[in-house]
């Protein structure tokens, strides 16, 4: 997988199992590149160009960019729509049809019996939405981690496993975790089987774990 900028001369390769550190010491272009990419990760345009081999690819439907990792939480609307659509097809697949079914029948009995011990009529939809029922129930993804780099990595995992994504941005990550907790991400994006690029302002000692590209204080190239 590759990421170019029409300004910029070097490309970012992403090789299998290992991730690249961008590092961009001068603010003004450091501030312009995350500002362009997160612009077309939101649909919107710019210079840059994602691509898998001759295929170029959707940055909006492949880029997650994460700078404020506090912020990057399970119960994103996004992961749960997924996440609900995948429990409401196997709700209704052959293995738990049936179980389904008494669910529902079982729903609309215990309304009945609310509507018999109270002054109202009620009515309900015979079968409803199984997404609609996840949501009442709060059924989210469990957040088990237990620190800042645990819960990075279970949101890695579900935007690759739910959302298709194929190339995460961590923005000056290395501003909130140690070298082996940046280790555990590069690991996590591996066995998930997507690329991961880490966009610093400085070097921060990462470069035996990532490839390495710099853009300096005065925009040059090295």
């Amino acid at each position: 997988m590759k990421l170019a900028h029409v300004d910029v001369e070097r490309t970012l390769i992403f090789e299998q199992g290992k991730g690249c550190e961008w590092i961009i010491e001068s603010p003004r272009l450091f501030a312009r590149y995350i500002q362009q990419l997160y612009m077309q990760s939101e649909g919107g345009t710019g210079g840059f160009v994602l691509s898998d081999g001759d295929k170029e690819l959707d940055i909006q439907k492949n880029v997650e960019i994460i700078s404020n990792p506090f912020a990057s939480r399970l119960d994103d609307k996004r992961i749960l729509n997924k996440l609900y659509g995948e429990l409401t097809s196997l709700a209704y697949g052959e293995e738990m049809y049936l179980m389904t079914q008494e669910l529902q029948s079982k729903l609309q009995e215990y309304i009945f019996q609310l509507e018999h011990r109270s002054p109202h009529i009620l009515e309900m939809d015979p079968e409803p939405e199984m997404s609609a029922l996840f949501k009442a129930l709060d059924v989210k993804l469990e957040n088990y981690g237990e620190d800042l780099c645990e819960r990075l990595s279970l949101y890695i995992k579900a935007v690759t496993e739910l959302l298709n994504k194929k190339l995460i941005v961590l923005v000056n990550i290395g501003s909130y975790l140690e070298r082996d907790q940046v280790g555990r991400l590069i690991e996590t994006a591996a066995y998930n089987e997507c690329a991961l690029l880490l966009l610093e302002n400085q070097q921060r000692g990462f470069s035996d774990r990532l490839k390495q590209y710099i853009i300096d204080i005065d925009g040059c190239e090295i």
